[in-house]
């Protein structure tokens, strides 16, 4: 339910407002025991005023069945009685028995016209069945009994907030914006009808007054935020997050969206920390899980990020996206077997969703499935024939079948849709090298690396051609360079050994044939805590 509804029906805060249930009651009281002071019996009068009273008492101590009882026998003298339906009617609306609430209310008004109060609950309650015309004409009504009834001013304002006629919102609202500055649900309302008015600078003129009230719930807090981020007050908005997170007003949403705001910023640290303040708030929320995973993926922790994930997926075993994610990070650790049937769970789930087929296609990929992901990889490009990324994972593919004429044609492709990509160029030379072309092999290598000078594959994949020719200071200076932009390249430390080992500096090709060792050795070590990581959840 919108806050600003809760606002008019349901609001239990009493430092920011009292509650308008307990509010209509007693002013129906109040009316009702100005009409007794003409009755004839004044203790049977009196008892019944006194039951109503303690009805709203209950209500307001949310006993409802004890709060309905008192109602019911305020409803024996015809002095009480329409206060008593419009009590009845307001309990209803607290069960959110909204029919029967209608009719309550309807029937106390047929009593009693005048009961201004129970005109704005049955207004609240079109409100929340979606008959706005309804609840406009209500409210209406109660203007016409109560022309500056402020409570009717503020309901009419929501409902034209809620239509989208934001402009009649704040015509509605004028006399009262005073008071609107006051409360977390007023400025709400305003705030809506300048992001739908697109008046950035009057929205932003609401904060400091927002930052002075006193106290302001949680969800009010992060909804105001949310309209600050639509209209790019992004700092703004950080700063009303803060604010109520310092006073201990902090939900789940609170500090998710503190999360989101400061990981779109780039600041990490303060963005997972939001996200594990929301995930102590909530233990089985999913959403902070997958956020903390994107952060340690940000953060070069792939196995962090999949521990994350694979929490994410125990609690929600059949999300798309969960699995997708999983899925992703198991593929991109070398986890084959746990990759691909998450990934095709989720294709099965989404199986329109282009983006999960790719993934999976590259899981088989990798899994040397190479028909399965050849035949996905053609039904995609049927959908999407001049995409650059699938005509290169089609190029790579048909390279590692040593279909390197077929490779060359979709390579070719793909850089004629985007020429300024590394990746098809890199395996045109790797096509080239198939082809017993070593020089066009260089040449193609050189070409990628002029326009990408930090390109480590494209240094290895030259290095070890320049090595077969013989050409070994060029090859040693490409293979340096490899190792210096890609320290844990097993294949450059490798062929940076054998070259030293062949131009006479054994104890250097040593050293490095002992890097490749250790780096072997810790890729294994870092599978078997992958395997761990998967096995132990």
């Amino acid at each position: 339910m919108d806050p600003a509804t809760r606002f008019v029906i349901e609001k239990d805060d009493q430092h920011e407002r009292p509650c308008s249930l307990m509010r209509i009651c007693l002013v129906l009281a109040l009316l009702v025991g100005i009409s007794l002071l003409l009755a004839p019996s004044w203790s049977t009068a009196q008892s019944n005023l006194d039951h109503v009273q303690q009805s709203v008492q209950m209500m307001d101590a949310s006993d409802l069945a004890t709060a309905e009882k008192e109602a019911r026998l305020a409803l024996r003298d015809s002095s009480t009685r329409p206060a008593a339906l419009a009590t009845l009617g307001a309990i209803r609306v607290r069960q959110k028995k909204y029919q029967e609430a209608t009719e309550l209310l309807r029937t106390a008004l047929r009593l009693d016209p005048g009961l201004v109060d129970a005109q704005i609950t049955l207004g609240d309650v079109y409100v929340l069945t979606g008959k706005k015309e309804q609840a406009r004409e209500a409210l209406r009504q109660a203007l016409r009994t109560d022309p500056g009834n402020r409570e009717v001013l503020f309901a009419l304002a929501q409902v034209e907030t809620s239509s989208g006629n934001f402009r009649a919102s704040l015509s509605v609202a004028e006399p009262i914006l005073a008071d609107l500055h006051r409360s977390s649900e007023g400025m709400l309302v305003l705030a809506k009808d300048y992001v739908g008015l697109k008046q950035k600078d009057s929205l932003a003129a609401l904060v400091p007054a927002w930052n002075g009230l006193p106290e302001a719930s949680a969800a009010s807090a992060t909804a105001f935020a949310s309209l600050l981020l639509k209209s790019g007050l992004d700092q703004q908005a950080l700063e009303v997050l803060e604010k109520a997170k310092a006073s201990g007003q902090v939900s789940v949403d609170l500090a998710m969206a503190l999360g989101n705001l400061y990981l779109s910023k780039g600041d990490l640290t303060p963005a997972f920390e939001s996200y594990e303040a929301a995930l102590s708030l909530s233990p089985d929320c999913a959403d902070c899980l997958r956020q903390l995973a994107k952060i340690a993926e940000q953060q070069k922790d792939p196995e962090k990020a999949l521990a994350y994930l694979i929490k994410a997926k125990r609690r929600l075993p059949d999300n798309p996206d969960i699995l997708f994610e999983f899925g992703k990070a198991c593929l991109e650790l070398d986890l084959f077997e746990d990759a691909v049937p998450a990934l095709q769970k989720a294709l099965s789930l989404r199986p329109n969703n282009d983006s999960y087929a790719y993934v999976l296609a590259s899981a088989f990929v990798s899994k040397k499935q190479y028909e399965v992901a050849g035949k996905m990889f053609e039904t995609l490009l049927k959908k999407h024939p001049d995409d650059p990324i699938l005509n290169y994972a089609m190029g790579s593919l048909l390279f590692l079948e040593v279909k390197l004429d077929e490779a060359a044609i979709y390579l070719r492709k793909s850089i004629k849709v985007q020429p300024g990509q590394s990746a098809a160029y890199y395996y045109l030379g790797l096509v080239a090298e198939g082809k017993g072309q070593d020089d066009d092999a260089i040449t193609t290598f050189r070409e990628v690396l002029r326009g990408d000078p930090d390109y480590a594959p494209a240094y290895e994949a030259m290095g070890r051609v320049l090595l077969k020719e013989q050409k070994y200071q060029e090859a040693k200076q490409a293979l340096e360079k490899a190792v210096l932009l890609n320290p844990s390249s097993v294949k450059a430390h490798y062929q940076l050994g054998m070259l030293l080992g062949r131009t006479g500096r054994q104890d250097d090709a040593n050293k490095e044939l002992a890097i490749v060792q250790e780096l072997n050795a810790a890729e294994e070590k870092r599978a078997g805590m992958r395997m761990r990581i998967v096995s132990d959840h």
